[in-house]
């Protein structure tokens, strides 16, 4: 049966009526702070955003690696962050130290795969890839402004290298709005005070949700060339599937228990697969595609949104823009995202200068909450950093920050036993060699409503994946039992 988005959320995920109350007066709070902000929103359209990305092209770095950016500095950093989001990381007490990421080649049979599948790949005139089997399907020096460009740059995000898939063991969803503190909020104590050294400076933390996320990629996957690229040589569990996905909740009370899976198929115009297990219902429910750009069990996510871009790119249509120069937090310095500031939503870490290849996507669906969005892609290792969302009316909603480890880096490995949050099964950690950036955090601001969702991933880690193990999490006829 399948659940519209309405229907799921007044199911299971019916607001309480006093944390409804709550949002109501931050809403009067958030009008009068919306109206003395130093970006108005209202006014901030694409022509806007273009026009921080037309002067970038030109625009010379003017510091060096070691320097620290602090406040009074800040107009040498403004030409590299977008215009939108300069609010966000520029502020008094601001330190951004600027670090070279180095070398970041991806991994070496993603290499291989790419060498020896080059120039095989195709686009149909819908869109959809062709003819693809590993490796990075197309040359990004060669893009230029356009559709063609842009249908090629989305599929080389949608198979970059991500050795066999992500497990996170720990991933949080922070509700946070603007001003205020949360030094009281029962975050700062739990288990006896461990997360508070990840969560300084202010913001007004409204809620935490937590609980694991798995992803396994099964077909055009470098790793498995003896196969034609396919896990399992793509039969049985594996047989006609890109990836799986899992998301679950573990807490608070009212959601743990909750579990949605997204199954991708190979091929490119075969919509989804998704479900998501209910346990105020004890059932697993089949959802409809509306859900997965729709608000994540109240937060400024959508399951969409995961990576900067986690959908179907046969439901949108592409264009590339060009490339920018962005200081972003490429190989992060800590193992876990530490946060700061006045609002509690900016990173504080090493930022490095990074060549990103610009993609506009384009819903084609009606329903879709987005018009457009921006999404910037690192040149080198395929991962998002940025982004930003525009709603119908051409104004600027969401902006996105995406923060990354190294595989490689010591402080990553940790003596190769991974993290201590790392996914709870035998040899859930990186190999040596993968030489993959991590996702390590992902953080949402709605500019709109001067509130965010910080996504923290904790033990995050690429895995070699074990079919049969992974079975027991990614199969919908396991989802009601759980991790």
């Amino acid at each position: 049966m399948v659940v519209t988005v309405v229907n799921f959320l007044v199911v299971r995920f019916k607001r309480a009526k006093r944390e409804k109350n709550m949002r109501n007066q931050f809403s009067a709070v958030a009008l009068v702070v919306a109206l003395v902000s130093p970006l108005v929103v209202n006014a901030f359209g694409e022509s806007d955003y273009m026009g921080w990305f037309n002067a970038n092209q030109s625009a010379q770095p003017q510091f060096v690696d070691g320097d620290v950016i602090t406040y009074d500095k800040a107009d040498l950093v403004r030409p590299f962050i977008p215009k939108e989001f300069q609010d966000e990381w520029i502020f008094q007490g601001m330190e951004m130290t600027i670090k070279d990421a180095g070398d970041m080649q991806n991994g070496q049979v993603y290499q291989d795969a790419t060498k020896k599948n080059y120039g095989t790949a195709t686009i149909a005139s819908d869109g959809a890839i062709e003819n693809y089997a590993a490796g990075r399907p197309f040359d990004p020096e060669k893009f230029v402004p356009g559709a063609d460009s842009g249908w090629k740059m989305i599929w080389n995000w949608n198979y970059r290298w991500q050795n066999d898939g992500v497990n996170v063991g720990e991933v949080e969803w922070v509700w946070v709005r603007r001003g205020g503190n949360h030094d009281k909020h029962e975050i700062m104590t739990r288990s006896g005070g461990k997360y508070a050294q990840y969560y300084e400076g202010g913001g007004s933390f409204e809620r935490v949700l937590n609980g694991p996320y798995k992803r396994y990629l099964m077909a055009h996957n470098a790793k498995h060339e003896s196969t034609n690229y396919q896990v399992n040589g793509g039969k049985g569990f594996a047989k006609g599937t890109e990836f799986r996905e899992y998301t679950g909740f573990v807490s608070p009370f009212d959601i743990a228990g909750t579990a949605f899976l997204i199954l991708r198929y190979d091929d490119p115009r075969k919509a989804d697969d998704s479900w998501a297990y209910i346990p105020s219902l004890r059932r697993v429910r089949r959802i409809s595609v509306e859900v997965k750009s729709d608000s994540l069990l109240g937060t400024d996510h959508t399951l969409e949104d995961f990576y900067g871009f986690n959908g179907r790119p046969m439901e949108h249509d592409w264009e590339y823009v060009g490339a920018t120069n962005i200081l972003v937090v490429a190989r992060s310095r800590n193992r876990e995202t530490v946060y700061y500031g006045p609002n509690g939503w900016a990173v504080k870490d090493d930022y490095a200068l990074r060549k990103t290849d610009v993609v506009k996507q384009i819903p084609k669906s009606s329903a879709h909450p987005y018009a457009f969005k921006f999404i910037h892609v690192d040149r080198a290792t395929g991962e998002s950093y940025y982004a930003n969302a525009f709603d119908k009316a051409g104004e600027l909603w969401k902006v996105w920050q995406l923060t990354k480890v190294w595989t490689e880096d010591p402080w990553v490995v940790l003596d190769g036993k991974g993290s201590p949050f790392a996914w709870n099964e035998p040899g859930q950690f990186s190999p040596k060699g993968t030489n993959f950036q991590l996702f390590q955090s992902i953080n949402v601001i709605d500019l709109q409503n001067n509130r965010g969702t910080l996504v923290p991933c904790r033990g995050t880690e690429a895995p070699n994946q074990d079919l049969r193990r992974a079975k027991r999490v990614l199969d919908v006829n396991y989802l009601t039992e759980g991790r």
